[in-house]
């Protein structure tokens, strides 16, 4: 079994606060009702939520902006808001997640509204989810206006993250020209992708999309070891990535580094899977950031399968601490004294 020096870790975490990440990706407000069923509505054959609590947190990349919080790594965001109550709700749920002002740059949209996704919970169960939200591309002008500030404070950080959920804001020339940036900067770069512009992440340090996408995106069923590798390599030789990783729910991850031509198979962890919501997020924010803190491909992607193992186990968009990573490493074998 492939295992992680104790004394690595603890350097790496220390490393953790010292590092800044870029998140370029689409901002969404999540929003809870919570509440019990106790009857049928006589309007219609639907339950009757009674709600007892409600809460908002940061939903698509700003759940990687708060996965990074979590781990003690600073983020520098860049996103779309609306002028409306979502947004200023949005931005200051970031402002609290370890987000300095100066490092939230923040394109302020007139006519289109905050992303928001209300998801109604009884009994520990999603009875439904409404979206509010209109997917609309930036203008050239703001793109120009987005790349002039990344040129900025790509300075000051370490990696930077492509959280794309098809919203409007990583447009396909924005997306080239970030990575592009990124390159020309020495930059990490990574990418948590969406089918519709999946062969546009060349030249990037590494994707991770679920079995599903990637899947997809080659018009293919993938299921096996043998068929995961083999869309693996195909996909990287179309992308050039310095690795691939394909997450496989109940079978764990797999890895591939392209110029070793290499695999690792890194089965589940987790106990008992209570809610997918943002196990994604988890994985690539927290492989960028044990990259970007010196660890190499393959300890990171054990350690972000180790923590998607740990929020599958929690309700919502969930994150995870340094403290849950090395109690999870240590509890499954991982980690060597």
């Amino acid at each position: 079994m492939f295992k992680i020096k104790n004394s690595l870790l603890h350097q790496t975490f220390a490393k953790l606060s010292q590092i800044k990440v870029l998140v370029v990706g689409d901002l969404i407000l999540d929003e809870y009702l919570i509440g019990s069923v106790e009857r049928i509505s006589p309007e219609a054959p639907v339950p009757v939520v009674w709600v007892r609590n409600e809460k908002q947190t940061l939903g698509g990349s700003g759940n990687v902006v708060q996965n990074l919080s979590s781990l003690g790594v600073k983020g520098i965001v860049f996103g779309r808001i609306g002028y409306d109550k979502a947004g200023e709700n949005l931005e200051t749920i970031l402002l609290s997640n370890s987000v300095a002002k100066q490092d939230l740059v923040l394109l302020k949209s007139k006519t289109l509204p905050t992303i928001l996704k209300t998801r109604i919970i009884a009994s520990h169960q999603q009875v439904c989810r409404v979206d509010r939200e209109e997917i609309v591309p930036l203008t050239k002008e703001e793109e120009a206006d987005i790349l002039s500030q990344l040129k900025v404070k790509i300075k000051e950080c370490s990696a930077v993250i492509l959280s794309d959920y098809d919203k409007g804001y990583l447009t396909p020339s924005l997306i080239q020209s970030v990575i592009s940036l990124c390159n020309s900067e020495n930059k990490i770069v990574t990418v948590d992708p969406q089918v519709s512009h999946f062969f546009l992440y060349q030249n990037i340090h590494i994707m991770t999309p679920n079995h599903h996408e990637a899947g997809k995106a080659l018009g293919k069923k993938l299921v096996s070891d043998s068929e995961i590798e083999s869309a693996c390599r195909e996909i990287s030789e179309k992308l050039t990535p310095d690795a691939m990783m394909i997450t496989r729910g109940e079978k764990g991850m797999s890895i591939y580094e392209r110029k070793s031509n290499s695999f690792y198979h890194i089965p589940t962890v987790a106990k008992e899977v209570f809610d997918v919501t943002g196990a994604g997020d988890t994985v690539i924010t927290t492989y960028t950031a044990f990259v970007a803190s010196g660890m190499s491909i393959k300890e990171a992607a054990l350690v972000s399968n180790v923590s998607a193992g740990i929020v599958v186990g929690k309700l919502g968009a969930a994150t995870v601490s340094q403290t849950e990573i090395e109690e999870g490493l240590r509890s499954l074998g991982y980690l060597e004294e």
